[in-house]
């Protein structure tokens, strides 16, 4: 063992929990037969594995208690940390509804966030400030893929990247990106070589490919490879990525409400981009010129969607799509033949909404979002998939909503007015809708969206939330200077468990 390491109760923490993770016993239960959805396509499979696996001892164990072999799970007779494996084995009871945790080993998980909430907050002591050496405002940061780079985007026009080097950071490259501040920027997935977007008050988002083969510091190691202007006189204000393994896609919102959608060209090539969606999210009721703002786009991160959603009929490879637009949240999805559908609208925000996250965890049978507001609170909503016998005509607001059609290479007119896609994201189609049995469609669904908690602990608006990687805790930030970490307890509530206090100058 590492000696940096030695006395570190995080990391022995997870090394414990690694090694009940690795046991042959716990890995050859993990086959597609005990995955509820059987998501897991048949190329995705390890040699050996199939539908016919055999169910191993541990399941058999736990059915001779009398428990589902998914309401605890037990290693050589030692119960494991339920919270890291039930994502990946939990399944509905006949009721339709998640199957409970072992109240003992429910003790055991709060008992150990007890533990990990006092570890973290010694390290939080050590803290220190990062020099990142902008001349201006830093608006925006991102992590690739691994943690392991970091892009830091500035009021001063400039990007920079930074390698992680034990524990700190260097610089890696610095260089003017965009002729205005630059308020956003996103690492894009692992797969398709070191790819940075970013977005400019300039109207402009560019696309920026590392040549491994320029000095570092050089100014020329990041290559300018794409340079897609605003089709209105409104700069981008959010951008993100999706990728599902070498395929990846692009979405963009207009500070005036204009959300579009792009896709390569050519998958294997970054340098020419089509847009496939497009739609005014304000509809017919766009913010003045003055009015302050909340627009921001996420996809869901993960390669496959709900499983719930999956056996209700949506395609595998859907992109998931949250648009924040004023004071609600739009979720849209595609169907089989790509073209996205409004699934649900996400209401409750006082004032606008400044950041939307998606919470990993496919396999729990529903979908988190979360939601930070200028009114100071966090709302965290649940996306569920209603059984095809359960479902009504008329679901109301929070359910599906028509979607027409997606348009390839549209022409921008200028006017505000919703036309052809932007039609039917706002409800407010031009003309006879062709495709009014949208609900019957190849791969679209309806889902059912239900507000779940509304978190107000920070003192003043909150600026950014965002799920960990597993989606069983949520950090936010907000103008009280506190970074605020929270875990959903056994009610179905979300509790703070840890504060980091920072200064006024940090």
């Amino acid at each position: 063992m590492d000696h940096t390491t030695e006395h570190d109760p995080i990391q022995l923490s997870l090394d414990a929990v690694t090694r009940k993770l690795h046991r042959p016993a716990f890995l050859s239960n993990l086959t597609p037969s005990r995955l509820p959805s059987r998501a897991a396509s048949d190329s995705s499979l390890s040699p050996g594995e199939g539908p016919n696996a055999p169910h191993h001892h541990a399941e058999a164990r736990s059915h001779e208690r009398g428990h589902s072999h998914l309401n605890i799970v037990t290693l050589d007779d030692e119960v494991v940390d339920a919270d890291l494996v039930l994502p990946l084995l939990q399944e509905p009871s006949a009721d339709g509804s998640a199957s409970a945790i072992d109240p003992s080993v429910q003790e055991r998980l709060d008992a150990g966030f007890v533990g990990a909430r006092e570890a973290y907050s010694k390290m939080a002591s050590s803290f220190q400030t990062f020099a990142h050496g902008h001349q201006d405002l830093v608006l925006a940061v991102d992590f690739n893929y691994f943690g392991t780079r970091m892009v830091t985007a500035s009021s001063d026009h400039r990007l920079k990247v930074w390698d992680k080097k034990e524990d700190s950071w260097s610089l890696v490259e610095s260089w003017k990106a965009h002729d205005a501040e630059i308020v956003d920027v996103k690492w894009n997935g692992p797969f398709m070589g070191e790819v940075i977007g970013s977005i400019g008050e300039d109207g402009r988002c560019k696309l920026w490919q590392e040549d491994e083969t320029e000095v570092p510091m050089s100014g020329n190691r990041f290559k300018l490879i794409t340079n897609l202007a605003s089709q209105t006189n409104a700069p981008f204000m959010s951008l993100d990525f999706k990728n599902i393994m070498q395929e990846t896609w692009l979405a963009l919102i207009t500070r005036d409400g204009l959300l579009l959608v792009y896709e390569p060209t050519d998958q294997s090539s970054l340098n020419e981009w089509t847009s496939i969606a497009e739609t005014w999210v304000c509809g017919n009721n766009p913010p003045e010129r003055q009015e302050e703002v909340g627009f921001k786009v996420a996809f869901h991160k993960e390669k496959l969607p709900c499983w719930t959603a999956i056996m209700a009929g949506l395609d595998r490879k859907s992109l998931s799509l949250a648009v924040a637009a004023m004071n609600k949240v739009l979720v849209f999805r595609t169907d089989k033949t790509k073209r996205f559908f409004k699934v649900a609208e996400l209401e409750g925000a006082r004032q606008i909404i400044r950041d939307v996250a998606w919470a990993n965890g496919s396999m729990r049978g529903y979908d988190v979002i979360a939601s930070a507001s200028k009114d100071g609170a966090i709302r965290i909503y649940e996306l569920s998939t209603p059984r095809p016998d359960k479902v009504s005509t008329n679901m109301g607001a929070s359910s599906n909503s028509a979607v027409v059609d997606t348009l390839s290479s549209p022409s921008m007119s200028k006017s505000r007015a919703p036309s052809g896609i932007g039609a039917g994201l706002a409800g407010a189609s031009k003309g006879p809708d062709p495709v009014q049995d949208h609900e019957h469609g190849p791969g679209r669904i309806s889902q059912v969206a239900k507000l779940v908690d509304e978190l107000n602990t920070h003192q003043g608006a909150v600026w950014r939330v965002a799920f960990s990687q597993m989606g069983d805790l949520l950090v936010s930030t907000g103008d009280d200077a506190a970074i605020r970490t929270w875990k959903k307890a056994v009610n179905g509530h979300w509790l703070e468990y840890s504060e980091i206090g920072t200064t006024g100058d940090n």
